[in-house]
C-alpha cells in the first residue's frame, strides 16, 4: 500500500522545489494528500492535515512540530525538510517518538561550495576591485591591493569544517594544483586523507600556513567565536577569507579590528542582522567583498533540493537506508 504524503511547505516556495520531473516520482511513490500546496504551512494547517500523513514534507518557514501537532500526527514515520537545517520544525517532542528525519542541507551545499570556489578565484586574484578600478579609469593598479593578488597554484588552502559545504569545496579543488588543509576536531587524519586533504591539529596552524581560508564549521554554541582576532593576524599578508558559514563563529569586534590594517581580504556573505545595517563596517571596509546571503540557493540549484527530498522518500518506500538522515545525537554537531 502506498504511503500518504503530506506537503507542508507554503505554495510560493513548492514550485521553487520541485520540479516537474520530482513532483512526478513522488505521486508513483505515494498518494499526495493535498496536491495543491497550502499557501501558509503553518501549525493550524499542520493540525488540520498531519493526522492522515505517513510521511511529511516540510520547508523554510513550515511551522515547528511541537507537542500538539505531534500528537496528532499519530500515522507519521517520515519527515523529509525540504532545507538546510531541521532545527526549525524538529522539537523534543518529535525527537521522542519513532519518526525518521532526513534533510535536504547536502543538496545545498553544492551551491555553497561552488559560490565559495568562485571567490576564492575571484578575490585572490582582486577582480572586483580591478573591475571597479576600470570603471574609475585605472587599469592593473588595483591588483597590488590588500597585500597584492595570487593565484591558488601551488599555495595551501584552509577548510574549517567537513560538512556537506567543506566536503563539496573539496571535491571541487580537486581539479586545481593546491595543497588542501582541513580543521574539523570530528573528522580521523584517515577521513582528511581520504577527501584529499591534511588534517591540523589547531586552527593556529591552519591560518598561519594558508592563503585562503574558507569557514564552514556549524553554527552553534561549541562553536561561538572560535575565531578571535589572533586567528587573523596570523595570516599570510595578501590572505583571502570566506564566510559563508554563519556570523557567530567569528569574534566580529577582533575580526574587524584585523581588517581595518588592511593586510587580507574577506568575502562575507553571512551578517548577523541580515540586511546589515547601513553604517555596519562590512559595508565601508574596502577590503571587504560583501554579498546578500546569496550563496545556497537563488535559483535553479533550488530544485536539487527536490530531487534530494525525492530520493529519500523512495529510498524509505524501498526499505533502503536514508542517505542523509538526521539523528537527535547527530544534530548536535550540524548547524
Amino acid at each position: 500500500m502506498k504511503p500518504y504524503i503530506l506537503i507542508a511547505i507554503e505554495r510560493s516556495l513548492f514550485d521553487t522545489v520541485f520540479s516537474t520531473v520530482d513532483l512526478e516520482r513522488l505521486s508513483a511513490l505515494g498518494n499526495l494528500l493535498n496536491p495543491d500546496p497550502p499557501e501558509k504551512a503553518d501549525k493550524a494547517f499542520l493540525l488540520d492535515a498531519i493526522g492522515e500523513a505517513d510521511i511529511v514534507m516540510t520547508c523554510w518557514e513550515t511551522a515547528a512540530f511541537d507537542a500538539e501537532i505531534v500528537e496528532a500526527a499519530s500515522r507519521l514515520k517520515l519527515l523529509c525538510h525540504a532545507a538546510g537545517t531541521v532545527r526549525p520544525v524538529v522539537t523534543e517532542a518529535l525527537w521522542d517518538t519513532d519518526v525518521r528525519v532526513t534533510s535536504a542541507a547536502a543538496a545545498l551545499a553544492y551551491g555553497v561550495a561552488e559560490f565559495c570556489l568562485g571567490q576564492i578565484l575571484m578575490a585572490t586574484k582582486r577582480v572586483p576591485w580591478l573591475s571597479e578600478g576600470t570603471r574609475q579609469g585605472y587599469w592593473q593598479e588595483a591588483g597590488s591591493c590588500f597585500g597584492g593578488g595570487f593565484e591558488i597554484y601551488q599555495q595551501k588552502i584552509g577548510l574549517i569544517g567537513a560538512g556537506h559545504i567543506g566536503r563539496q569545496l573539496l571535491r571541487l579543488l580537486e581539479n586545481f594544483d593546491c595543497e588542501k588543509l582541513l580543521y574539523d576536531p570530528f573528522c580521523s587524519e584517515e577521513e582528511a586523507t581520504a577527501m584529499g586533504a591534511r588534517k591540523v591539529e589547531s586552527l593556529e596552524e591552519l591560518f598561519v600556513s594558508c592563503r585562503v581560508v574558507s569557514l564552514h564549521a556549524p553554527t552553534n554554541e561549541d562553536t561561538r567565536h572560535m575565531l578571535r582576532g589572533h586567528h587573523f593576524a596570523a595570516l599570510p599578508k595578501g590572505s583571502v577569507f570566506v564566510n559563508t558559514a554563519g556570523w557567530s563563529q567569528i569574534h566580529e569586534e577582533e575580526f574587524v579590528g584585523e581588517l581595518r590594517k588592511g593586510r587580507f581580504i574577506a568575502c562575507i556573505d553571512r551578517c548577523e542582522d541580515e540586511p546589515c545595517a547601513m553604517d555596519h563596517p562590512y559595508r565601508h571596509l574596502p577590503n571587504v567583498w560583501l554579498t546578500p546571503h546569496i550563496a545556497g540557493v537563488m535559483a535553479e540549484n533550488r530544485f536539487r533540493v527536490g530531487t534530494f527530498v525525492a530520493n529519500e522518500v523512495e529510498n524509505f518506500v524501498k526499505g533502503s537506508p536514508l542517505t542523509y538522515e538526521v539523528t537527535r545525537s547527530g544534530l548536535a554537531r550540524m548547524a
